[in-house]
């Protein structure tokens, strides 16, 4: 219990929440990092309370149904937690399917440490397809009350987001971007000819890249572009309003792809809940997003930058600081304390208060 009341200690400095809701709060997450599973009964079982199972079981359950909190709160404790002079942002969709309920989370993350660390979500209501631009948008000022403008460095995004109006309202903002577009988007050309994205970049090799430093038409909005051609033959098209390493700053975006694997199979397993309700499940992404940035934290002190670890035949880690903060956490929490670092959990908790 010990534990318990020092994370609820560290999370009460920053969130106006009861004390009661505080220290269940300090009790899922965990139960979380220690059970390595969303299911809520497998959490319930790793509390660390004198009370049976059954009865955790019920008190997350009454959270999740009744309780009502500002998820501006939690993005604010990140923020506060990661202490950054500015912000990478990436925008990606997850979903899958339980029983007939399609579950589908739109997320802004912050790229940091090769993973990404949500700040802003929201559980869509439909099944399995894209956000829309007004979606987009509405999401993003949420961002904006909790990172200004003049911090972002760059926002990026899949080819999936789309639009005239999302483009636009993102150039109106100022929010340099780095959008991947489709090869057959329509630009324009010389001459104010309209020509496919892809037709500007016919002659570009393998594995090499290529920048138009006139901008082009984009969806009504006036952008450069650059494309890079994989070692496989696939043409990458990117439009933003600054061209410069345009290419290599895209490539970041494969952080948030990092960050889904964690929260499920490589992590938290978040699609073994079954929570269906969109309410709930933006609950639990909030209670998630705390658990996530507290491992990444944790490896991160640990184990030094991201790009300092020791790789595989393949030319990556092993294991990503993420998983190595989890598994650290997990042994300290378990064993009281890790056999090889010889270090509390008091010690690992000085790593968010930044003591």
């Amino acid at each position: 219990m010990k534990d318990v009341i020092s994370l609820a200690n560290e999370l009460k400095a920053h969130l106006s929440w009861h004390q009661a809701r505080t220290i269940f709060l300090a009790q899922f997450i965990l139960g979380l990092i220690r059970g390595r599973s969303c299911n809520l009964y497998r959490i319930a079982e790793e509390f660390q309370s004198k009370s049976q199972a059954e009865s955790s079981y019920r008190r997350i359950k009454r959270f999740f149904s009744g309780y009502t909190f500002c998820y501006e709160q939690l993005g604010k404790l990140i923020l506060i937690w990661l202490n950054l002079n500015s912000y990478t942002l990436c925008m990606d969709r997850s979903n899958w399917q339980f029983g007939s309920k399609h579950i589908n989370y739109l997320v802004v993350s912050i790229t940091w440490q090769w993973a990404s660390i949500p700040i802003v979500w929201t559980c869509l209501d439909k099944s399995g397809g894209n956000s829309n631009s007004e979606e987009r948008i509405a999401i993003m000022e949420k961002v904006l009350k909790l990172i200004p403008v003049s911090k972002i460095d760059e926002l990026l995004a899949d080819r999936e987001f789309i639009g005239q109006k999302w483009f636009k309202w993102l150039d109106d903002q100022g929010i340099i971007c780095r959008l991947r577009i489709k090869g057959n988007t329509i630009v324009q050309g010389n001459c104010g000819k309209n020509i496919k994205a892809e037709q500007l970049f016919w002659n570009v090799k393998l594995n090499q890249t290529a920048t138009w430093h006139s901008k082009r038409k984009v969806s009504g909005v006036r952008l450069y572009i650059a494309a890079r051609r994989t070692i496989k033959g696939l043409l990458i098209v990117v439009a933003t309003q600054k061209p410069s390493t345009m290419i290599e700053d895209y490539y970041k975006r494969w952080s948030i792809e990092t960050l889904f694997g964690c929260l499920k199979s490589r992590g938290f397993d978040l699609e073994s809940t079954h929570m269906t309700d969109l309410d709930r499940m933006d609950k639990l992404m909030g209670l998630l997003a705390l658990a996530f940035t507290g491992c990444l934290m944790t490896g991160h002190w640990h184990y030094g930058e991201a790009k300092q670890l020791p790789l595989n035949k393949h030319l990556r880690p092993a294991k990503a600081l993420f998983r190595l903060g989890l598994d650290m956490l997990r042994r300290v929490l378990k064993n009281g304390c890790s056999k090889n670092d010889q270090i509390d959990f008091q010690a690992l908790l000085q790593v968010l208060s930044r003591t």
